[in-house]
């Protein structure tokens, strides 16, 4: 395994390859900005997230960079030969998710609040990539997490740059997607969006829904970060609660007592906590490995919604770990029911906005 504090390639300071390793090729000239180290590299963590995915392993695309970096990424030949994971890479990869998934963790949280990155996807997954290959930019990460309300606007620029850096390799690297599908169409994308399925509504989920879209407002406002999954529990956990206080903050503004409307949303946003301790490691590692299955909602928006729909679900904490157990088997099954859930949260979105009769 490498030190963790050799300069990483992918950072743009490319070093010597190793005695045997093989060539960047050079054919053809590469655009600028694109250093042949580097896309060498590139081109291995790609192979090496795409190979990973195919065994239902929830890869994500900066552990991919890093494997490459440890030169634990997967070689040219051996991506169609049949075998199984080489046990030397999921060894390595398990080390890099011991090192570095708690920081990545509270990054993507700290992200929610910050302006202006690259899109989420593949801009913002790739950007990742470029920032966290580098030990250096860990620190710079550290401090982010610790003075939060310091470096909103310096992690937006950083993230930016990053993704403008990526922006010929990944061209090089066309046809790859970091989704592995072709672009869905516009048109087809449009309709889907607007096609409202026939799903009988359920009052009392719709109120919750509705309470926790008003929640998610609030706390934006006030800078405090969620998850929709966390305020749709919330409302259907501490439903009565949760709707009184509420209340109070609607009183507050109507009052103009814009210090009791502070305090009060601080408080209800402190009643997330306990859900975020109790429930967010499962739900994360949950929603990793659902968002690499086929069939899965590809829309941020009706992801986040269809994932809440399931971790409220009577029976969802159950289930999800019935389908973590056996990841490989319950695949389809899994990717069936969250694509059930995510028309089902259409309708009930389409409910809210309908105008009281």
């Amino acid at each position: 395994m490498t030190d963790p504090l050799e300069k990483i390639t992918l950072a743009l300071k490319p070093k010597a390859a190793p005695e045997g390793a093989s060539k960047p090729k050079s054919s053809e000239p590469l655009p600028q900005g694109v250093d042949a180290a580097v896309l060498d590299e590139l081109r291995q963590a790609t192979r090496t997230f795409d190979y990973l995915r195919k065994f239902g392993e929830p890869i994500e695309f900066w552990e991919a960079v890093r494997l490459a970096r440890a030169r634990r990424g997967v070689a040219e030949d051996a991506v169609d030969s049949g075998k199984g994971v080489d046990e030397g890479l999921v060894e390595e990869l398990r080390v890099i998710r011991r090192q570095l998934s708690p920081m990545v963790h509270d990054l993507r949280r700290f992200l929610r609040r910050v302006p202006d990155i690259p899109q989420e996807g593949e801009a913002l997954e790739v950007a990742l990539g470029f920032l966290l290959a580098s030990s250096k930019e860990h620190k710079a990460v550290a401090k982010w997490l610790a003075e939060s309300d310091e470096h909103l606007s310096k992690a937006a620029s950083k993230l930016r740059s990053q993704s403008e850096i990526a922006k010929p390799y990944l061209e090089v690297l066309r046809p790859w997607n970091w989704d592995g599908k072709p672009p869905v169409p516009p048109g087809a994308l449009q309709d889907a969006v607007f096609e409202t399925p026939n799903v009988p509504i359920e009052q009392d989920l719709l109120d919750n829904l509705r309470r926790a879209v008003w929640c998610r407002k609030l706390f934006t406002e006030a800078q405090l970060d969620s998850a929709f999954w966390e305020l749709l529990m919330l409302n259907t956990a501490e439903r009565v609660p949760t709707q009184a206080r509420q209340m109070k903050i609607v009183q507050a503004y109507k009052d103009k007592q814009m210090a009791v409307l502070h305090e009060e949303t601080r408080n209800l946003h402190a009643r997330l906590l306990p859900i975020r301790a109790r429930h967010s490691r499962w739900i994360d590692t949950f929603q990793a490995w659902l968002r690499e299955l086929p069939g899965v909602p590809k829309d941020a928006g009706m992801f986040e919604l269809a994932i809440a729909f399931a971790v409220v679900e009577l029976d969802g904490a159950e289930r999800a770990r019935r389908w973590m157990a056996a990841p490989e088997a319950s695949a389809q099954a899994a990717a069936a029911h969250l694509a059930k859930l995510a028309m089902k949260a259409k309708a009930y979105v389409a409910a809210i906005k309908k105008p009281s009769a």
